[in-house]
Parts: structure tokens; C-alpha cells; sequence
């Protein structure tokens, strides 16, 4: 998914800056790095239970964390991965505001992409670098 298609469909979620920001590869995608395939979010623990309330079905994850889907949306209240552990609402607070939408920083999407270390994660952080190279 492009980003374009990205921002028009959590707009539709009406959800208010503050309470989310768009993580895993959409950081990517709202740099025009690449397409993502689906829309993870980070969200405070009330846009989780409210979102939950509303019928989207959680998941219990191999790791133990819980995820709430529906559609192309994945929703987390945290985002921790093995030794990657970050503030949630930090995350949310530091969010880049790209096209009306709250967006992770790159930089931190690099950090949970390196942490992740997965081969499909590693060829992202190779995308990643060659942007900011290219970038500064």
C-alpha cells in the first residue's frame, strides 16, 4: 500500500493525534522508501480497549503481546520485541505529522528494524540507511 492509501484509510478510523501513531514498515512508506502491507499502529490504552469494545479481534502473539486486527489494521498498545522496549507514549509523542497523519520517526523504525534483525527487517534497514544517506 501506498501512503497515499494508507492515510485515507486510518483517517477513516477517526482516531485524534495524541492517541496513535503508524509504526512498523508504514514509516517506509510515508518516506516514499516502500510500500507497506498492511497498517500497524501503536495506540494508547484506550484507543486499544475502545477499539476492542468495537469488535476488533484480538490476537495473542508467540511472543505473549496481544493485537487487535481488522482489515489491513494491526493495533498495538505496546511495542516491544525482545530487547527493543520503547516508551509507547513516547513514540506517540515523538510521532512525525505526514499528511494530517501521526507517523513513528524513521529513525525509531530503524532501531525496532535492527532489534528485530528478521531477514525481510534487515532489508529494510539497509532501505532505511540508503535514505538517510541520500537524505543529508
Amino acid at each position: 500500500m501506498k501512503f497515499d492509501e494508507i492515510a485515507k484509510k486510518t483517517k477513516e478510523l477517526d482516531l485524534r493525534i495524541g492517541e496513535y501513531a503508524l509504526f512498523g514498515s508504514v514509516p517506509l512508506a510515508a518516506h516514499r522508501i516502500r510500500e507497506s502491507h498492511d497498517i500497524d499502529i501503536i495506540a494508547t490504552h484506550e484507543v486499544y480497549y475502545r477499539l476492542k469494545r468495537l469488535g476488533w479481534e484480538e490476537e495473542q502473539l508467540a511472543n505473549g503481546r496481544k493485537m487487535l486486527q481488522k482489515d489491513c489494521f494491526e493495533v498495538g498498545d505496546d511495542w516491544n520485541f525482545g530487547v527493543y522496549n520503547p516508551d509507547p507514549s513516547m513514540l506517540i509523542k515523538d510521532a512525525e505529522i505526514i499528511d494530517g497523519i501521526p507517523v513513528v520517526r524513521l529513525e525509531e523504525a530503524l532501531k525496532w528494524k535492527k532489534a528485530l534483525g528478521r531477514e525481510k527487517d534487515l532489508k529494510d534497514v539497509e532501505l532505511i540507511e540508503e535514505f538517510m544517506k541520500r537524505k543529508d
